[in-house]
């Protein structure tokens, strides 16, 4: 019986069908022709249309976006809801910690450490300094995902058994 084989000019022609009939490969090269046309007519339309471009400008001068507040702005967690539930000493905390975005942490202990770099108090949204007093989350492995948070040692409940919660931002 003879082995049914396939000549090297057949192959390579099948080759380069399959190639031209693979989804992914249409779907990128299709992006790839739309984006490269998008681009170069882009500058023709808005030469074309000098009133839309007007009616942008009077929009933008009419409603200017109002910027959110500088130390809100800054906020690597604004979203995170951040209470001081203990303090079972001075040098330790234990804070709960939830930002739907990231991370949750029921009973997260926190430690006094020296700021290493500038940024925003979690818990009153002031300013930190490099070298200020302040709490951060206990390194552990793996790594928490709001490590880099920090809280003033200033802002931190000096009692025992505590339950600051963070001032409503949202108000």
């Amino acid at each position: 019986m003879r082995k049914f084989e396939r000549e090297p000019c057949q192959e390579r022609t099948m080759t380069a069908l399959a190639r031209s009939a693979d989804p992914w490969q249409q779907t990128v090269r299709s992006l790839t022709a739309t984006h490269a046309s998008a681009a170069e007519t882009a500058p023709r339309q808005r030469a074309v249309h000098p009133f839309l471009e007007r009616l942008t400008r009077a929009w933008e001068r009419d409603h200017p976006r109002v910027a959110a507040p500088a130390t809100e702005s800054r906020r690597p967690f604004p979203e995170a809801v951040v209470r001081v539930i203990e303090r079972p000493s001075s040098a330790t905390a234990i804070v709960y910690w939830s930002d739907a975005g990231t991370c949750h942490y029921g009973y997260q202990g926190w430690r006094v450490t020296t700021a290493a770099s500038d940024g925003v108090c979690a818990l009153s949204g002031e300013l930190i300094h490099r070298g200020d007093a302040v709490y951060r989350p206990s390194q552990r492995d793996p790594k928490p995902q709001n490590a880099s948070a920090m809280i003033l040692a200033a802002a931190m409940p000096e009692n025992e058994n505590c339950d600051a919660e963070l001032q409503d931002q949202h108000a």
